[in-house]
C-alpha cells in the first residue's frame, strides 16, 4: 500500500514537473519571438530594398515590412508593417491609409513606446518601400476618445498620425483613450 501511494506521488510530481517544463518551454518561446522578430524584419526590410519586391519577415507571415520611419532626436528607428490588423500590431507599428494622410498605429508599451516623449517641432523620417526618406514635423498632440479619432477621406492635406493607446505605462489593457501625433511634411 504505501509502495501505491508513492508511486502514485512520485506520478503526480512527475506530471507537475512535466506541466511546469511544458509552461516556461511556452513563455521561452514568446521570448524567443519577441527577440528574433524585429531582427527578421529589419532583414526583410533590408532584402525588400535591395530586390524591390516585398519581402516576408518569416514564411507563414503575412505581412512585409513597408516602411522604416527613423526619429533622429531618440534613436529610435522602427519598421512599419503591411496589414493593419492586431496580428501584425504584435510585431510592430501598422500602416493604415486615409485618403491623402497615413496614420500608423503602434502599441503604448513596446512599438510607441516613445511617442510621449515627441514635442512640437521634433522630426522624423518616414521611407516607404522603394522611396526616398520623407522628413516630417511634429506640429501637435492631442488625447482623444478612442472613438472621436477621426481623418476625413477627402482631406487633401497631406498628414501623418501616429496613434497609441494612452495613458502611457498604464497596466489596463482596457483603455477608450489614445494619444495622437500630428505630423507635417518638412
Amino acid at each position: 500500500m504505501d509502495r501505491m501511494k508513492s508511486l502514485i506521488t512520485a506520478l503526480f510530481i512527475l506530471i507537475l514537473l512535466m506541466l511546469a517544463a511544458w509552461q516556461l518551454g511556452q513563455a521561452g518561446l514568446l521570448a524567443a519571438k519577441a527577440w528574433a522578430a524585429p531582427i527578421l524584419i529589419e532583414q526583410a526590410w533590408e532584402k525588400g530594398e535591395e530586390t524591390g519586391l516585398p519581402e516576408k519577415p518569416w514564411s507563414w507571415s503575412d505581412s512585409t515590412p513597408t516602411a522604416k520611419m527613423v526619429v533622429p532626436g531618440l534613436n529610435i528607428t522602427r519598421f512599419v508593417l503591411s496589414g493593419d490588423n492586431m496580428r501584425n500590431l504584435a510585431f510592430g507599428p501598422v500602416l493604415q491609409r486615409t485618403g491623402s494622410s497615413k496614420v500608423l498605429f503602434g502599441h503604448r508599451d513596446t512599438h510607441f513606446r516613445f511617442l510621449e516623449y515627441l514635442k512640437v517641432g521634433d522630426s522624423l523620417s518616414l521611407e516607404e518601400t522603394m522611396e526616398d526618406p520623407v522628413r516630417w514635423i511634429v506640429t501637435q498632440t492631442d488625447t482623444l476618445k478612442a472613438g472621436n479619432l477621426y481623418v476625413p477621406k477627402e482631406s487633401t492635406m497631406e498628414n501623418l498620425l501616429l496613434v497609441t493607446c494612452y495613458p502611457f505605462g498604464d497596466l489596463n489593457p482596457e483603455t477608450d483613450q489614445r494619444y495622437v501625433v500630428w505630423l507635417k511634411r518638412a
